[in-house]
């Protein structure tokens, strides 16, 4: 078993965008509680408070975190964890076709496979020594026992 631990990089001008947003969203929720003191109309103040709830959680999502990738014997497992929400996903090493580099930006990788006929996508901001060795991992696991990558 072998794990990577992959950590988030984060953009200065998505920082500052999110942040302008979530005080305009902070602003907008003043604004409709002092409308009606005491008594704010219940559906706009839910959906207005629902709305900063999911700009907060996307603020801290995309390129934030901790990415961990564990090969096992039998599978490839990707856990993704910000602040105390995790998600964890299990492929089957069998199942993974054409594990490569993909580069989205210059000098900058991830790492994609195809799995039941999608496209799976992991890892951004890697160096390319660093999505090579993960991608050789993975190729080196799949292969049926005896053979040599």
């Amino acid at each position: 078993m072998v794990t990577f631990a992959i950590l988030g990089h984060r953009r200065r001008l998505r920082r500052v965008v999110h942040a302008a947003a979530l005080v305009g969203w902070a602003v907008g929720e003043i604004a409709l509680l002092a409308e009606a003191p005491g008594d704010p109309p219940r559906t706009r103040f839910a959906l207005w408070t629902l709305a900063g709830a999911a700009l907060a959680w996307n603020c801290g999502r995309r390129g934030a975190g901790r990415e961990t990738l564990t090969v096992t014997p039998t599978s490839l497992v990707v856990r993704r964890a910000v602040g105390p929400f995790r998600v964890g996903r299990r492929y089957e090493l069998a199942r993974i076709r054409r594990p490569r580099l993909a580069a989205p930006a210059p000098r900058r990788f991830r790492i994609e496979f195809d799995y039941d006929g999608r496209t799976r996508r992991f890892g951004r901001n890697l160096t390319a020594p660093e999505a090579s060795c993960i991608v050789s991992a993975i190729r080196r696991a799949s292969l049926p026992a005896g053979w040599r990558f």
